[in-house]
C-alpha cells in the first residue's frame, strides 16, 4: 500500500468490475477500430500470425486484430472484463485470466499489443520491469511489441482536478491528483459513480508516467529494440504536447 496515499498495491482489481462499463462507457469497440488498424500496420500484422492482446479489457481492440490474423489470445485480470469480451468477441480468439507479471504462456506470439495505458499499475517499479520482461519472454524471436500509454507532459500540463458528468442512470464524480518526484510520477484519480443519489461505487486508479526515454530504456532493459515511437494514433512524434506515448519494439534472434 502506498503510505501517502493508501492506494492498495492491488487496486486494479476493484477498479475494473462490473461498473467499468459505466465509466469508460465512451470506449467503445467502434473507437478502437482505427486504433488497432494503425497498431496492426506499424507492427506489420500479416495473416499468418500469432496474437497476444495484453490486459484485453472487454475485447474491444481484439475484436478488430482477430480478422486480421491466424489466432488472437486475449489475456486480462478481471473476470468482469473477460465476460464481457466472450460476449462481444468471435472467431479465432481465445480469452484468459492472468497476471501480466507471469503470463501463462511460452515464446509463441508474433506480436504483443498493450492498448490504453495498461501499463505502470504496479505502485512497485520493480513490478512494472517484470511485466515487462514478460511481454518480451513471450514473444517469438523476431516478434513485435505494440504499446499504447498516456503523453506524461501532456497528462501534467491538462490535469483536471475535478469533472463530473452522466452516462445513462449514472453520475461520475472523478478527482485527480499527481503523485511522486519528477523519476517517479503518478496520475492518480479517486472515482465515485452514483444513482439516484446514492453511490454504488468508489474506487481508485493509479498510473505510473513514463518519458519517452524512461519507457524506451525500460523495454530495452528487457530484452527489446525500440524500433519507433509515436505521439498519437495519427503517427505524430513524441513531445510535450502529444497526448499518447507509444512504441514499436522488436525482439532479436529472428
Amino acid at each position: 500500500m502506498d503510505s501517502d496515499t493508501g492506494t492498495r498495491d492491488d487496486w486494479y482489481a476493484d477498479a475494473f468490475g462490473a461498473l467499468y462499463p459505466v465509466v469508460y462507457a465512451r470506449r467503445t469497440a467502434e473507437a478502437a477500430r482505427p486504433e488497432a488498424a494503425f497498431a496492426a500496420e506499424r507492427a506489420g500484422l500479416g495473416p499468418g500470425d500469432t496474437v497476444l492482446d495484453l490486459c484485453c479489457g472487454t475485447g474491444r481492440h481484439a475484436v478488430h486484430l482477430a480478422p486480421r490474423v491466424r489466432s488472437v489470445a486475449g489475456l486480462d485480470y478481471s473476470p468482469a472484463l473477460l465476460e464481457l469480451a466472450r460476449r462481444r468477441c468471435c472467431g479465432p480468439l481465445r480469452l484468459v485470466r492472468g497476471d501480466m507479471r507471469r503470463l501463462p504462456f511460452g515464446p509463441v506470439f508474433d506480436v504483443v499489443f498493450n492498448f490504453f495505458t495498461s501499463f505502470g499499475y504496479f505502485l512497485d517499479e520493480g513490478e512494472n520491469a517484470l511485466a515487462a520482461r514478460e511481454m518480451a519472454r513471450v514473444l517469438k524471436p523476431g516478434g513485435r511489441l505494440f504499446l499504447d500509454h498516456i503523453g506524461a507532459d501532456c497528462a501534467v500540463a491538462g490535469l483536471v482536478p475535478h469533472s463530473e458528468r452522466t452516462e445513462g442512470d449514472f453520475r461520475i464524480v472523478e478527482e485527480r491528483s499527481l503523485a511522486g518526484g519528477p523519476e517517479s510520477r503518478r496520475v492518480n484519480k479517486m472515482v465515485t459513480v452514483l444513482r439516484g443519489g446514492e453511490t454504488v461505487g468508489l474506487f481508485m486508479e493509479t498510473v505510473r508516467l513514463y518519458t519517452p526515454e524512461d519507457l524506451a530504456a525500460l523495454f530495452t532493459g528487457a530484452g527489446l529494440a525500440v524500433e519507433a515511437l509515436f505521439g498519437d494514433y495519427d503517427g505524430r512524434a513524441p513531445g510535450p504536447d502529444a497526448p499518447r506515448m507509444m512504441l514499436l519494439c522488436r525482439k532479436g534472434g529472428a
